[in-house]
């Protein structure tokens, strides 16, 4: 079988089955994996295929199927930029960035997205629609289920937790807890199982408020022994050299000012990645910050007839690396970046 043999068939099957491995496309073809390795790599260059993940993880998907072609992502994370990322969080110690002095660049950073960007999901926005109308009821309720299987686990994975995948699908699916695993991770796995389901609802995340926000919160901490409300002491952020803001007053000031940034943001991707970044950065709760902050974005984008996002395509590593980049530079860039793949990934599995 020649290259042009292996392609179609690694076509025809994406058209059908959405992603691909080297290993499934080894079955399918029957050819090496170093020549596989090859034909991917020249399928990428020619901007026919998107790839997301990385080692035995990583996956191929068609850019026809996607809301974001390679072409379009690739020049927004380039190569160089990740080189620099790695080099600045290798360095055995960072100055410490404190809230109070870098807040002003955080609140006015660049959560926009170029014109091209927004109007290729605009494009694609009558398709979302048109493939949930084409599904039938069990169809849908089986991929709603699969997106809060993966959306909770791979959120929790990144506050912590131990669950596998099938461990996550057996809690929801059926209550049975993970040998050898602690109640508070089954907790925090249902909580956000709850809050997604809260948020698919009738919960209007269009225009946020702070009692929006508190909702969530509480939602995602419960039965957690986390305290409700602003927190009322210094929390002290892993692996960030970020100082955050220690008076519960300048944290109630600064987050109305988060809420008007937010609310003001034009575009609905920008807001998503507003909320994303600025409740993280902000650290307002004692505990459960970044998992509200992921499930407002999810919010807004539920809000607005868009997909949500599940992080379960994104390496923890990398989400949490982008997050700190905006922390201790006021950059989300990364972050954007990772958005828009995890988009991608939303539109392919979760349209239902």
């Amino acid at each position: 079988m020649n290259f042009k043999q292996r392609k179609e068939k690694i076509e025809g099957y994406l058209k059908t089955y959405a992603s691909i491995s080297n290993q499934e496309a080894q079955v399918l073809t029957g050819a090496h994996r170093n020549t596989l390795t090859h034909d991917f790599q020249k399928m990428l260059q020619a901007g026919l295929l998107l790839k997301s993940g990385r080692g035995k993880g990583t996956r191929y998907q068609l850019t026809g199927n996607v809301l974001f072609s390679a072409k379009i992502l690739q020049p927004l994370w380039p190569r160089k930029r990740q080189g620099d990322l790695e080099r600045y969080f290798k360095k055995s110690s960072r100055s410490a960035v404190f809230f109070e002095r870098v807040a002003p660049q955080a609140f006015s950073a660049s959560f926009a997205f170029e014109d091209h960007l927004v109007m290729a999901l605009q494009r694609r926005q009558s398709d979302i629609e048109r493939r949930r109308q084409a599904l039938g009821e069990i169809e849908r309720k089986r991929i709603k289920e699969r997106l809060a299987i993966d959306l909770s686990w791979a959120s929790a994975r990144i506050e912590g937790s131990t669950y596998s995948l099938l461990e996550t699908e057996a809690l929801i699916k059926y209550q049975q807890t993970a040998h050898g695993k602690s109640l508070h991770e089954a907790q925090m796995i249902l909580n956000h199982k709850l809050t997604l389901d809260y948020l698919r609802s009738s919960a209007d995340y269009r225009k946020l408020s702070k009692h929006k926000v508190f909702a969530l919160h509480q939602l995602l901490i419960q039965g957690l022994g986390v305290e409700t409300g602003f927190r009322k002491h210094l929390v002290k952020i892993s692996n960030s050299s970020l100082v955050p803001c220690d008076n519960e007053f300048q944290i109630a000031s600064w987050f109305e000012k988060m809420l008007s940034v937010i609310n003001a943001c034009e575009q609905i991707l920008a807001k998503a990645v507003a909320a994303n970044l600025l409740l993280a950065f902000l650290q307002p709760f004692g505990d459960g910050n970044k998992r509200t902050a992921r499930m407002l974005g999810n919010g807004i984008l539920l809000a607005h007839g868009l997909l949500p996002v599940s992080f379960s395509r994104t390496p923890k590593e990398a989400y949490i690396k982008s997050v700190l980049t905006f922390y201790e530079k006021q950059d989300p860039s990364y972050f954007k970046f990772l958005f828009l793949n995890e988009l991608n990934h939303s539109f392919l599995e979760y349209i239902g």
